[in-house]
């Protein structure tokens, strides 16, 4: 199938993002993505430098994903319980899409050489720094700092219940029983932690 040059930009960032999806990061190259498209090995590079270059772009069409998934809850009279609900529908798409997430944050990426990288996530992060400023005491002082603090509990919640996916439940083990409780008890600990957040 032939592509105008129009959207082959974007027909093989979403190549990308799909196998990245499915299969992770390692293996992932301009040639293997062009294959993928069903276009000729040098066609990537006329609108990708490099393979860091492509993979900027997926992760900015991903961190655009996170930003619709997080703006789909609405505000309400309740900032405290918006903000939960935030961090949880940030916790479910990243175990959704934990390959993706892999990319978004822990690839080694001089993410300050991609302007539309930083755009996008600069976004995303922007829903969170919202919600907070809507709670009752929040400032603009201290809106940024509570919403890495957010950002870095919710990102470790996440990171927890993945490793207690891959952990043999038979094992019984102290940690095993831990994280099993973090999943019960999500909600409840998200809001915790809200609710200590300093404002002054």
């Amino acid at each position: 199938m032939q592509y105008h040059h129009g959207n082959l930009r974007q027909k093989l960032i979403s190549c990308a993002y799909d196998s990245i999806a499915s299969s992770g990061i390692d293996g992932i190259s301009l040639r293997k993505i062009a294959k993928i498209a069903k276009v000729s090995p040098t066609a990537p590079y006329r609108h990708f430098s490099s393979k860091e270059h492509l993979l900027a772009d997926v992760a900015a069409l991903a961190f655009d994903n996170l930003y619709r998934v997080l703006i789909k809850n609405k505000t309400t009279e309740d900032p405290q319980g918006d903000l939960v609900k935030g961090c949880l529908s940030y916790i479910n798409f990243g175990f959704k899409n934990s390959n993706i997430m892999e990319l978004m944050f822990h690839y080694p990426m001089n993410k300050s050489l991609f302007p539309d990288l930083l755009v996008s996530a600069n976004k995303a992060f922007g829903v969170l720094t919202e919600r907070i400023e809507r709670i009752e005491g929040a400032t603009t002082a201290t809106s940024k700092l509570n919403s890495m603090s957010m950002l870095a509990y919710t990102h470790g919640l996440l990171n927890i219940l993945q490793m207690d996916e891959r952990i043999d439940q038979s094992a019984e083990t102290e940690y095993s029983k831990a994280s099993s409780q973090v999943t019960d008890n999500l909600n409840q600990l998200l809001l915790r932690f809200v609710k200590n957040l300093d404002f002054s």
